[in-house]
């Protein structure tokens, strides 16, 4: 037994997650609740996974949304004269899962498919199209052994 060092809960039985690219000891109601994810060492033997070297192409519904999906959002509804409260009514969904999709806000696979339907607009981007992005770190210190593993992992992938 051991103390969570996210919520302090003592004599819990915790598990390595990974908490902003840190290894944290969590209690699973922390884990649960705030959906960390386990910690899985790269030199665990009960780990016996096949990689598949050929990446497969995505379904329509694991396809990415555009980088402008909330805009779109915004837009088809206000071409509809449909207030928010009034698009939430119609989807039978809370108003703010629409507040937060039209902030910017990734919505849920469901409420994307949804909100497709209703307002006949398509949020997701096309699966030939190529994005470039820029991966930086959010913190000024160097790489350490951990981002270097991660790293090389990630590469087989």
């Amino acid at each position: 037994m051991a103390v969570c060092e996210l919520c302090g809960a003592e004599g819990v039985h915790t598990n390595k997650g990974i908490v902003s690219n840190t290894t944290l000891d969590v209690c699973s109601k922390c884990t649960e609740s705030l959906g960390i994810e386990i910690h899985k060492s790269p030199f665990d033997n009960r780990q016996n996974t096949v990689r598949n070297i050929s990446p497969r192409k995505p379904t329509q519904e694991e396809s990415d949304l555009s980088n402008d999906f909330h805009l779109k959002l915004r837009k088809a509804r206000e071409s509809k004269g449909w207030s928010q409260k009034e698009l939430a009514n119609r989807m039978n969904v809370r108003i703010n899962a629409i507040q937060k999709a039209e902030s910017g806000t990734r919505p849920t696979d469901n409420l994307i498919g949804k909100l497709e339907k209703v307002l006949r607009v398509d949020l997701r981007e096309s699966s030939d199209t190529v994005r470039d992005s820029m991966v930086t770190r959010s913190t000024s210190r160097g790489m350490t052994i951990a981002d270097a593993l991660d790293e090389f992992l990630q590469q087989g992938d």
